[in-house]
C-alpha cells in the first residue's frame, strides 16, 4: 500500500511535510494489534478457565464499549481539530483545544462511572443476560467502570500524539501495557497468588492497572513537552466557546459510533436469548476476525491524519484523490486478510473451545466475514474521512437510519422470528456494511466538506 510523501508548496510557510502513509501505518497498525490483543487475551486466557466466564464478560464489554464511546466523543472532536492544527504552527489555539478537552473529558468520565456502578445490573437485565452469567457480568463490568478514566485519559493523551503524527509513542505505550496485562492475566488465572483477585474480577483488576500505568507514562511525556507543542497552556482559563466547538464536532462523529455499538448491544440481546453457547459463538468470531478490524483501524487512523493536514493546508484536491485511492486499496486488503483468516480458522477455533457446535459455527461466520470485513473497512475510512473534514452530521445521520430502521428490526426477525439464528443476523450485518459504505462514498465524492470551516478561533 505504497503513498507518496506530499510536500506543502512553497507559498505556505512554515507548514510541514505532510507524512508518507506507511510510516503513520505501521506503528498505527502495532497499536491496533495490540488494543485487541488487551480485550482478547482477556477472552482467550477465560476460555481456559470457563466458557461461561468468556460469555459474561463479553456481554460486559458491550455496555463498555458505548461507554466508551459516549466520553470518547471529546477526544474525536480534540482530534478533529488538532490534526488540522498540528501542521499550521498555531500553538495558542492548540493549547486552547488541549485544556478544553481535559476538563470536558474528566467531567463525562466521571458521569459515565457513576452511571455504570449505579446502573450495572438493570443495564445486564437489557442485553438479556442469563441468571448463570449475571454475577460475572456484573462484577467485572463495576470494576472497569472504576478505572475508566484512566482509560480516558490515556485515551486523550493518545489522540493528542496521534493528531501530531507522534505514533510511535503510543505504540510503544501500546505494547506496554499488553505485555503488563498478560502477566498480570496470567497470575490471577494460573497461579495461586491471590493479590489481585481472582477470576473475572482478578481479570478487571489487572486490566485497569495496565491502563493505569499507560496513562501515568503518556501524562508524563506530555507533561515534558507540551511547551514543545503547544506553547503556554492556560489550565485556569475556560471558555464555553471552546468547548462547544469539541461538543459540535465530537458528539456527531461519535454519534456513528454510539449509534452502530448501541445496536450492537441490542442485537446482543437477540442473541442471547438464543443462548449462552451463541454468545460465545459470536465472541469467538469476533475475536478471530479482529485482526481485520484493526487494519481497518490503522488504515483509517493514518487516513484521517493525512487527509486532516491536507485540509488544513487547504490542499483539498490531495486529500479527495488520496482517500479515494487509499479506499480501494483498503477494500482489496482486507478481502485478502479476511479469506486468509477464514481458511485458517478451523485451527484458530481450536485454541479457544472444544464444544464441536461452537467450532462449527464460527468457522461458517468467519467465512461470511469474508463479505463483510472490506465493506466495514470502507466505512470506517469514510467515516474518519468526513469527520476530520469537519462533515460530522452525515455519517451519524445514516448510522441512525440505516442500522435503527433496517438492521435491529431484519436482525430480529432473521435470526429471532424466522429462526436463521447467528447466521441470518451475520447476513443482515454484511448488507448494513455495503449499504452505509456506499451512501458515505457517495457524499465524500459530492465534496461538500470543501466549503466547511472547524478550527477554533
Amino acid at each position: 500500500m505504497k503513498q507518496q510523501s506530499i510536500k506543502i508548496t512553497n507559498n505556505m510557510k512554515n507548514h510541514q511535510e505532510i507524512p508518507r502513509f506507511k510510516y503513520l501505518f505501521i506503528p498505527l497498525l502495532v497499536e491496533q494489534l495490540f488494543q485487541l490483543l488487551l480485550g482478547n487475551m482477556d477472552v482467550l486466557m477465560l476460555s481456559q478457565y470457563s466458557d461461561n466466564s468468556v460469555a459474561a464478560v463479553g456481554l460486559a464489554n458491550q455496555i463498555i464499549v458505548v461507554t466508551t464511546m459516549i466520553y470518547g466523543f471529546i477526544n474525536i472532536g480534540t482530534t478533529i481539530q488538532l490534526t488540522q492544527l498540528s501542521s499550521t504552527g498555531q500553538k495558542e489555539k492548540s493549547a486552547k483545544v488541549v485544556s478544553h478537552a481535559l476538563y470536558l473529558n474528566v467531567m463525562f468520565t466521571i458521569s459515565m462511572t457513576t452511571g455504570l456502578v449505579v446502573f450495572n445490573e438493570p443495564l445486564l437485565k437489557m442485553l438479556q443476560t442469563p441468571e448463570s452469567l449475571m454475577v460475572e457480568a456484573s462484577t467485572y463490568l463495576k470494576v472497569i467502570a472504576y478505572g475508566l478514566v484512566f482509560h480516558s485519559i490515556m485515551g486523550l493523551m493518545g489522540s493528542i500524539f496521534r493528531s501530531y503524527s507522534m505514533v510511535k509513542l503510543v505504540m510503544f505505550v501500546t505494547i506496554m501495557i499488553n505485555i503488563l496485562n498478560i502477566a498480570f492475566n496470567y497470575i490471577v488465572l494460573f497461579t495461586p497468588i491471590t493479590i489481585l483477585g481472582e477470576g473475572v474480577f482478578g481479570v478487571a483488576v489487572a486490566t485497569n492497572i495496565s491502563r493505569m500505568i499507560g496513562m501515568v507514562v503518556l501524562c508524563m511525556y506530555f507533561m515534558m513537552h507540551k511547551k514543545l507543542l503547544f506553547g503556554v497552556i492556560n489550565w485556569l482559563k475556560l471558555e464555553w466557546k471552546a468547548m462547544k466547538k469539541i461538543l459540535v464536532l465530537g458528539v456527531p462523529s461519535a454519534g456513528e459510533h454510539v449509534s452502530y455499538n448501541l445496536s450492537q448491544v441490542i442485537i446482543t440481546g437477540f442473541i442471547a436469548s438464543l443462548g449462552a453457547a451463541t454468545i460465545t459463538t459470536k465472541i469467538y468470531t469476533q475475536a478471530i476476525t479482529s485482526i481485520v478490524f484493526a487494519c481497518s483501524m490503522a488504515i483509517s487512523q493514518a487516513a484521517q491524519i493525512i487527509t486532516g493536514k491536507l485540509i488544513g493546508n487547504k490542499m483539498h484536491d490531495n486529500a479527495y484523490n488520496f482517500s479515494i485511492t487509499l479506499l480501494m486499496k483498503s477494500i482489496v486488503v482486507t478481502t485478502i486478510i479476511t479469506a486468509l483468516i477464514a481458511l485458517l480458522s478451523a485451527t484458530i477455533i481450536s485454541f479457544f473451545t472444544a464444544n464441536e457446535d461452537i467450532k462449527h459455527l464460527t468457522v461458517l461466520l468467519v467465512f461470511l466475514s469474508i463479505l463483510l470485513e472490506p465493506a466495514r473497512a470502507a466505512n470506517v475510512l469514510l467515516v474518519s474521512t468526513l469527520n476530520v473534514a469537519g462533515d460530522v452530521k452525515y455519517p451519524v445521520l445514516i448510522s441512525i437510519i440505516v442500522v435503527w430502521g433496517f438492521v435491529i428490526p431484519m436482525s430480529f426477525v432473521v435470526g429471532v422470528w424466522l429462526g436463521y439464528g447467528l447466521v441470518g443476523i451475520w447476513i443482515v450485518f454484511i448488507l448494513d456494511e455495503w449499504i452505509r459504505a456506499y451512501l458515505l462514498f457517495l457524499r465524500w465524492k459530492k465534496r461538500r466538506w470543501q466549503s466547511l470551516n472547524i478550527l477554533v478561533d
